[in-house]
């Protein structure tokens, strides 16, 4: 087989991988309650073909992969921001509106894919040379720089869908907590913080962990495996 078969073999390979990911994904919202079947809605080859050509740009392989199962509606995973195929144009005009308003030396760079705004004030964006499956990075208006938001866009998809079930049974927790501990609420509000960010680095480094050893087995691991 000549190189060109080769090539279009790992590229179905990949195309495989984050496909199958994707499935997992919606199926793990759908279980959570935060979607059902109906309000899932992937983008056509020809919608995304036409997207990259008014962005004049390629999208990384597990973006494409993410608008083919979820690009027009992913039911309640992303409530209260702009994200799918219709929100790159828009994600992208907030993007340059508020990295050239901030008192900041950073500015976009060209080969940025903003991908996600909330609210106008804040932006989520991938670069387009950083790979098949790149880091995730956001900006917030005011802000001197960029932080990034995950190892790569797999992984923010992965947390951001965990997030959105985990997200109000801890909030519940620490509002129960304080109004158990109202006369120093302020000193157990920062224990739990401090808790929250301990647990956030360890995660982080269980993440990075886990990106290397899915890239070596060819395949991403889903929500429900990385919390078990």
């Amino acid at each position: 087989r000549g190189p060109c078969s080769v090539v279009s073999r790992i590229t179905k390979l990949l195309f495989t991988m984050y496909a199958t990911f994707m499935t997992e994904l919606s199926r793990f919202m759908v279980d959570a309650g935060i979607a059902t079947h109906d309000s899932v809605r992937g983008c056509t080859d020809a919608e995304i073909t036409e997207l990259e050509r008014c962005l004049s740009i390629r999208l990384p392989v597990a973006m494409t992969a993410c608008l083919r199962q979820m690009g027009h509606a992913c039911g309640d995973f992303m409530d209260g921001d702009a994200f799918g195929i219709d929100a790159f144009t828009n994600a992208r005009g907030v993007a340059l509106r508020i990295t050239a308003a901030a008192n900041s030396h950073w500015r976009l760079p060209e080969n940025a894919i903003p991908f996600l705004e909330h609210h106008g004030y804040e932006y989520l964006f991938v670069c387009a040379d950083a790979g098949d499956d790149p880091p995730s990075w956001q900006y917030v208006e005011t802000e001197p720089d960029t932080q990034q938001r995950a190892l790569s866009f797999t992984a923010w998809l992965r947390e951001s869908a965990i997030g959105a079930v985990e997200g109000t049974p801890w909030n519940d927790e620490v509002c129960r907590e304080i109004g158990l501990h109202r006369d120093n609420w302020i000193s157990r509000k920062k224990t739990l913080d401090e808790y929250y960010n301990e647990a956030g680095r360890i995660r982080k480094s269980l993440i990075a962990r886990l990106i290397k050893n899915d890239l070596d087995r060819g395949r991403i691991s889903g929500s429900t495996e990385l919390q078990e």
